[in-house]
């Protein structure tokens, strides 16, 4: 659809750039981040915010939804998701020449996106309506099936007020046509490549001969599986993370006389550390793209993951890891025994997480915007914008 601007040319151009929520400094909150330093013009909209999150946009603020004003449900995303759509249709009604939604849920929503043109940047469709085998967070049961397939209906309806997607991954493309039926463009997320590098004394700051974990301790990451798979080869594993399911994955590692050892919720500067001086991370979930994996591989380290998702995109088989058929801990331990037999080069892993930069993100992700703005006759540029391309 191409829709006219809102503003004539000598107004400029009007760009808004939504979230959907602020809680943390996690994957898509970094993608976004790197969003809005593209475009510092852009106003700037999110279903929540964590003021505490350590998230950056300069000067500017970010312009929340009513479900940001309700203490009660301001961070319980179960009864947040049934109103998603409702506080997207209120956030603003002001009118703007491109909106660009940076989506895993109901940001597809935001209202000035239906007359502006849409660009959505998709992390996913909604994994708890249309992956449920794979994400099993949420307890289905007689009661939700209504609402869910409500939100199904608008997820599809809302599908049709995009102009363009792009997908964090080639696995996400695959999703967004089997499940809205339209193409999108593959820009893979931002990964801090400049920061997560060998280590430059070639000596690792912390004890080696182990492999690591690193997620958070949620059920669908699979890290009972990192620990049974290493405790069957009696290879030592660093579980590194947090969350809920940290005792229940403690008391396992126990029952089962494992040599784990658990690093809860480390800086960056720890997580470097762990990732220099791992022999091999062990990623057992199926993920949209996957930044930890590539983060390992920056610092040198090689992979075993899953074959499928993301990582089919960011691990090169034989040469940066190996990615198993099955998520079962039989495979992982044939992984993990494969990696350590094997010779993976430091060189190959850090040239293959490369291709996964910030600057590579900032030109793909600028040019695209720009690209499907002039296809309708809108110019979008700023000073960052024109220094990107």
């Amino acid at each position: 659809m191409v829709r006219r601007p809102a503003h004539g040319p000598a107004a400029g151009t009007s760009l808004a750039l939504c979230h959907e929520w602020l809680g943390a400094r996690h994957g898509s909150e970094k993608t976004f981040e790197a969003m809005t330093a593209a475009f510092p013009d852009a106003d700037l909209y999110a279903l929540t915010w964590n003021r505490s999150a350590g998230l950056s946009f300069g000067s500017r603020t970010v312009t929340t939804t009513l479900l940001d004003r309700v203490p009660p449900l301001r961070d319980r995303r179960m009864f947040q998701l049934p109103l998603m759509p409702l506080a997207w249709r209120y956030a603003s009604r002001r009118p703007y020449d491109v909106v660009v939604t940076s989506s895993h849920s109901c940001a597809k929503g935001f209202w000035p996106g239906r007359a502006a043109l849409h660009l959505c940047y998709c992390y996913t469709p909604m994994r708890y309506l249309w992956l449920s085998s794979v994400d099993t967070r949420r307890r289905r049961s007689a009661m939700t099936a209504p609402v869910e397939r409500r939100l199904r209906s608008w997820d599809l309806r809302s599908s049709q007020w995009v102009d363009d997607f792009a997908a964090i991954s080639t696995a996400v493309a695959t999703r967004i046509d089997e499940v809205y039926g339209r193409t999108s463009t593959v820009i893979h997320p931002p990964v801090d490549t400049d920061y997560f590098t060998p280590d430059p004394t070639s000596a690792a700051s912390v004890d080696g001969g182990f492999a690591l974990a690193v997620s958070r301790m949620v059920p669908y990451k699979r890290l009972d599986l990192a620990i049974r798979a290493c405790h069957r080869l009696r290879h030592p594993l660093v579980v590194a993370g947090a969350g809920p399911e940290e005792a229940s994955l403690r008391a396992l590692a126990a029952d089962l006389g494992a040599d784990v050892r658990f690093v809860v919720a480390p800086d960056d500067g720890r997580l470097r550390e762990l990732y220099r001086a791992a022999d091999l991370l062990v990623f057992p979930a199926e993920e949209d793209f996957g930044i930890v994996p590539v983060e390992a591989q920056a610092c040198g380290t090689p992979v075993v993951a899953l074959a499928r998702g993301g990582c089919l995109d960011t691990v090169v088989a034989d040469t940066t890891g190996v990615l198993v058929a099955e998520q079962t801990e039989g495979a992982l331990a044939e992984g993990v025994a494969a990696v350590l037999e094997g010779r993976f080069g430091a060189a190959d892993c850090r040239r293959s997480a490369q291709r996964f930069s910030r600057a590579t993100f900032d030109r793909r992700f600028v040019e695209w915007v720009t690209g499907s703005a002039a296809a309708r006759g809108i110019e979008v540029g700023d000073r960052r914008a024109a220094e990107a391309v």
